[in-house]
């Protein structure tokens, strides 16, 4: 009855009734699968939960990895191990994200991460290292700019191991 009265109301005043009732905005976000794409024979991947915040500037993802590696023990067997980390991202624009850490130690190291949406569950992660202080030591002088990519694409990777086992679990 309520509803049938608020749709004469609508219809009364001249206005749709879904005009009135607000659509939530999408604040929890999920990067389903993300495979190292820098190195492609590695069997190392990422997925994240995230939630949106501060009016949708704000990202914070829940990640987790998952490597896969050759035992040195026994070669068929690979050994799964797992970790968990958080990143807080800041809205670059409304399909790109960042996230800055650093700068830290003697050379000053400075982590970027940004998150790229491609498009539903097609994200990219590039990962970038950067030295920002070449004077704080001499092996500051031979670190060179590190980037990684992990990629939605070619996510499906053949193993080189006819078992596996667990590995550590890293907290």
């Amino acid at each position: 009855m309520a509803t049938a009265v608020a749709t004469v109301a609508a219809a009364i005043c001249g206005q749709s009734l879904t005009a009135q009732i607000p659509r939530p905005a999408q604040n929890h976000v999920t990067i389903p699968f993300l495979a190292n794409a820098s190195k492609p024979a590695d069997l190392e991947f990422e997925g994240a939960e995230c939630e949106i915040e501060g009016g949708g500037s704000r990202m914070t993802c829940a990640f987790r990895q998952l490597f896969l590696t050759t035992s040195p023990v026994v070669p068929d067997t690979c050994v799964v191990t797992t970790n968990r980390y958080d990143r807080e991202f800041r809205r670059d624009s409304p399909d790109r994200w960042t996230n800055r850490e650093g700068p830290e130690g003697t050379c000053g190291l400075i982590d970027v991460v940004t998150l790229t949406n491609e498009g539903g569950a097609k994200w990219t992660m590039e990962l970038k290292r950067e030295v920002t202080r070449k004077d704080g030591a001499a092996a500051c002088l031979s670190m060179k700019p590190e980037t990684e990519v992990f990629s939605w694409q070619n996510i499906r990777r053949p193993l080189p191991c006819g078992s596996v086992q667990p590995g550590a679990l890293i907290p």
